[in-house]
């Protein structure tokens, strides 16, 4: 009888690991599936197609690696979301603190700091073909930088940066 009991314990705990891990693996397959993330392994962007998601963070990254912060702004304007322009304040506070910001930490995002390649983690339809967020290795850290680029209805529908890490 003893050994029936521990026999019908050590089938129960298998049985319960084995659907735990069932589960568990279903729950991950599906996040990877419902967040809508394209994995690749990391990637150097060094000579992206002109008017892709990855160029607008190149000419981006490019521009704003130039020495003098207002010809700096002068190349990254054009590529910035009309959203962030529209309006005197929000240009003047995206300048000031989140440009800024970014030209503090630009080697951060870039192998040879002297180019603006750039390795691409990964990316995240947040909106397919309207709004993505592009992935940067950040050197710093374990965890990649958001580049957030949308469709901009004010640019001929062209892609423009929306948020920058």
């Amino acid at each position: 009888m003893k050994l029936s009991i521990m026999h019908m314990k050590r089938s129960l705990r298998s049985s319960l690991s084995i659907r735990s891990i069932l589960a568990l693996l279903f729950v991950v397959v599906a996040g990877f599936v419902l967040a809508g993330c394209k994995f690749l392994p990391a990637k150097t962007i060094d000579a992206p197609t002109e008017g892709s998601q990855e160029w607008v963070v190149w000419k981006f990254i490019e521009g704003a690696q130039k020495t003098d912060t207002m010809d700096a702004w002068t190349a990254v304007r054009p590529l910035l979301h009309s959203s962030l322009v529209e309006l005197r304040t929000s240009e003047d506070n995206f300048l000031n603190m989140n440009f800024a910001a970014f030209r503090r930490k630009i080697k951060l995002f870039t192998p040879d700091d002297s180019k603006p390649d750039y390795k691409l983690d990964y990316t995240n339809e947040d909106q397919p073909d309207k709004e993505h967020r592009i992935f940067v290795v950040n050197e710093m850290g374990e965890v990649p930088s958001p580049f957030r680029i949308a469709r901009d209805p004010n640019a001929n529908n062209e892609w423009r940066i929306k948020s920058i890490p």
